[in-house]
């Protein structure tokens, strides 16, 4: 075990100075037809992003330029939101992408996910989907803020899987105090339904996400030990995940994953937001943008910045992370979380954890 480590940290050394391009984030628009509680970005049913928007043409454009300096192979083009599926050109701009070489992948809400839709995301060489399911009916409408959500949202999921569309179907799960005691009955559902995939992620502190929505110690502890042992138990009728946010100790890593947490924010993930800010991901407070692709080309700014990415995190955390044995391993737990710490609206997930076991 220690070579392993030993030798992860030395991978992440080298990634850090190579910040291979493996994952390309599109935010397309922050218009979406919920308005969830738990929503980092604050997105809104209202059309206030749309006039800033990237053209068609814009996000093509520079598909184009990034594909002609990597190998557009080696990159992941995932599409997030807001609701991309509010973007009237989102499997045009897809289709696009497939035909320079990308793999493409969607984030979705699933309620626009009509039989047109399917067709016109297969047409596009859509490779896979990841569909947001909250919990059971009564927690996912409540989340959602929307009554029928929930029964709207799995009449889509048994559609896309009863078509011919050959992309990849999972399930992202958010986990707020609301659902986390009821997630046994919840994976029974998705089983029943047809669902092989399951990624779970607790929220965190920013946007409308915060207050009594937020875990406590003793509910974070209850998620990790339930996928832990869930993970085992269904392995061989639907895959069981945590997301890659947060580090909780060497109880849980590569348990409740398959891999070592690691941020690759600003390192193998790079992110074009809707206005043509670049980021290190989508969920990253704006204060840590590295450009606009409307000024200087997403590879110049790939290439000469993300310093504070890639040289400058143990810098920014350390009013928060400081003297912290598990940093070379944890490193924040994310860059995403970085404000959050720093305005207090969040804590760290592993003190969390050491917390609810009374260490």
């Amino acid at each position: 075990m220690l070579e392993k480590l030993m030798a992860f940290i030395e991978h992440k050394g080298m990634l850090q100075e190579k910040h291979p391009l493996r994952y390309l984030l599109w935010e397309p628009t922050l218009r979406c037809n919920l308005e969830c509680l738990h929503c980092s970005n604050e997105c809104t049913t209202e059309n206030t992003s749309r006039l800033n928007e990237l053209t068609t043409e814009e996000i093509k454009n520079e598909l184009s330029s990034i594909a002609m300096h990597y190998d557009p192979k080696e990159i992941t083009f995932v599409v997030t939101g807001g609701e991309p599926l509010m973007r009237h050109d989102l499997t045009e701009v897809g289709a696009f992408a497939s035909s320079l070489g990308y793999q493409w992948s969607i984030t979705t809400n699933g309620l626009l996910l009509n039989k047109n839709t399917i067709r016109s995301l297969k047409e596009a060489h859509l490779g896979s989907i990841a569909v947001s399911l909250d919990g059971i009916e009564e927690h996912h409408d409540k989340l959602r803020n929307s009554q029928g959500a929930y029964r709207r949202t799995v009449e889509n999921i048994r559609r896309f899987l009863a078509s011919d569309n050959p992309a990849t179907l999972s399930i992202l799960c958010c986990v707020s105090s609301i659902n986390v005691h009821h997630l046994g009955e919840f994976v029974k559902e998705l089983m029943d339904i047809g669902v092989r995939r399951v990624r779970f992620g607790p929220i965190y502190g920013a946007g409308r996400a915060q207050g009594e929505l937020m875990l406590s110690d003793e509910e974070l502890l209850k998620l990790l030990v339930f996928i832990r042992e869930e993970r085992v138990r269904q392995r061989n009728r639907i895959d069981i995940s945590l997301s890659d946010d947060g580090y909780y100790g060497a109880e849980f890593e590569c348990h409740v994953r398959r891999n070592l947490h690691y941020c690759g924010a600003g390192i193998e993930w790079g992110a074009i937001l809707y206005d043509g800010c670049v980021s290190g991901s989508t969920n990253i407070s704006r204060k840590y943008n590295e450009g606009n692709i409307r000024n200087d080309s997403f590879v110049d700014i790939w290439e000469n910045r993300f310093d504070r990415y890639r040289r400058g995190r143990e810098t920014l955390f350390a009013p928060y992370c400081a003297d912290c044995e598990e940093w070379i391993l944890c490193e924040g737990g994310g860059f995403h979380l970085l404000d959050q710490y720093l305005n207090g609206t969040q804590e760290c997930g592993y003190k969390k954890i050491r917390s609810a076991y009374g260490r």
